[in-house]
């Protein structure tokens, strides 16, 4: 089985498994605003939550995107793809962030690995099977 990750579940994966995630996410997929929601994310970590010094978000941020390139990373360049992104978005009401990572997962036929529960929701209204990050590792056998 192949899988579609949203960034958080990368960054859960990797906070969980350290290096060994990349045995479990090399060769599946993302959307190409993984690079940004990872930094993002990592940035409000060490900013606005205080959970992270910068020196360790910037380190995590760079394993993240060494990880990423061992990754099938999905540009939105296509035509055909980033509209049916937005349809998704709006049908959904989900936001083009979010719908972006769908369309992958559904675009490929991969299950989408997210532990955004609104975001999860939304993929079973179009019949995109889902794992949270918890149940991929158990799935894995990983634990």
């Amino acid at each position: 089985m192949s899988y579609a990750f949203d960034a958080g579940s990368i960054l859960i994966l990797t906070r969980e498994l350290g290096e060994r995630v990349l045995d479990v996410v090399g060769g599946n997929s993302t959307a190409s605003l993984a690079y940004y929601e990872a930094g993002n994310a990592l940035w409000k970590e060490c900013n606005l939550l205080a959970r992270l010094g910068v020196d360790e978000a910037a380190k995590a941020l760079e394993f993240t995107i060494s990880l990423l390139s061992f990754m099938e990373v999905i540009q939105l360049k296509d035509e055909n793809l980033g509209v049916r992104t937005l349809f998704n978005a709006f049908k959904l009401n989900i936001t083009y962030y979010d719908a972006a990572y769908l369309s992958v997962a559904e675009d490929l036929g991969k299950v989408l690995v997210t532990d955004d529960e609104k975001l999860a929701t939304a993929a079973k209204e179009i019949g995109v099977k889902t794992l949270s990050s918890r149940s991929f590792i158990q799935e894995q056998n990983m634990i």
